[in-house]
């Protein structure tokens, strides 16, 4: 029972945890990206996509990140480039790629709300052959898969990059001083549009795993507000890889519970509730935090 609660938080967590991992990036190099929604959610139906048409969830994963990455790119040539306001732009791109993600469905698949088919190829899941019989860790090393282990890997490698590199050091001065890395020789254009492209690897990673890896169908607004709830994440974690890994969580334990919960005679409305409400509540322990510590100073 335990680790069965254990490897469905896991696999609820492991969108949002890549999606804020990704948004961590761009907070530490000082870019405000919020377009992490509408990232998702393209990806997902271009994973559905890639793999219908070849047969292959490797074919869906790779379309998904590019059309991650390109949506990514084109944010960054609209704020960086160009100099458009990132809160803007980002809120913007949630919209059309929402859109445009309905406008596919219905030209492409000519069905609107949902789509399924035999044809979609889901991202398999593996156990690992000498872990599986111990009684306890191999029940956690089971069903997942290769986004699952990405997700939670990627934590490791985001506080190795912050910490242990030369590439960290430059991506936390531009974000905390960019006049000043620059005069030191950071090219801190380069450096935040190389954020974004890991973000927007990220995210793609994200909406396969929604569409592909927990899932095998893509339905309109599947992401459901997860890109938010990242960004969340990520606000409350304050630059740490490891407190976004434990805020996001308690995400995918909420989910659970109200996945868990809708067995039950309760309102599925109040129920869906569930993970927003723990939204709402961390933000409110943030600016509760961000009072005393401003009157203590």
């Amino acid at each position: 029972m335990i680790n069965s609660f254990i490897i469905t938080v896991l696999r609820l967590s492991a969108p949002i945890l890549l999606c804020a991992i990704g948004s961590l990036f761009c907070d530490r190099a000082g870019v405000t990206n919020i377009s992490l929604e509408g990232m998702m959610l393209i990806s997902s139906f271009t994973a559905v996509l890639g793999s219908f048409i070849t047969g292959s969830w490797l074919a869906g994963l790779l379309a998904a990140i590019c059309a991650s990455v390109l949506a990514s790119l084109f944010f960054a040539l609209i704020t960086i480039r160009f100099g458009g306001a990132e809160l803007v732009v980002g809120f913007t791109m949630n919209v059309l790629l929402d859109g445009l993600s309905v406008f596919l469905l219905r030209s492409i698949f000519k069905v609107s709300g949902s789509f399924v088919s035999e044809k979609i190829v889901k991202i398999p899941s593996f156990s690992v052959p000498l872990i599986k019989n111990i009684p306890v860790l191999g029940g956690l090393v089971t069903e997942l898969n290769i986004l699952v282990c990405a997700a939670y890997g990627s934590v490791f490698l985001a506080y190795f990059i912050f910490r242990k590199t030369h590439l960290g050091l430059q991506i936390i001065a531009s974000g905390e001083n960019p006049q000043a890395a620059a005069t030191v020789g950071i090219n801190v254009y380069k450096i935040r549009l190389l954020m974004l492209v890991i973000t927007g690897g990220l995210c793609g990673m994200a909406g396969a795993q929604l569409s592909l890896g927990y899932l095998s169908m893509f339905t309109e607004g599947m992401t459901a507000g997860r890109g938010f709830i990242a960004l969340v994440a990520v606000m409350f974690a304050r630059g740490s890889a490891f407190r976004v890994l434990l805020v996001t969580m308690l995400f995918g334990a909420a989910e659970m519970l109200s996945n868990y919960l809708q067995l039950y005679q309760f309102s599925s409305y109040l129920i869906l509730m569930i993970p927003y409400i723990c939204v709402i509540a961390l933000t409110i322990i943030q600016l509760i935090f961000e009072r005393k510590k401003k009157i203590i100073k």
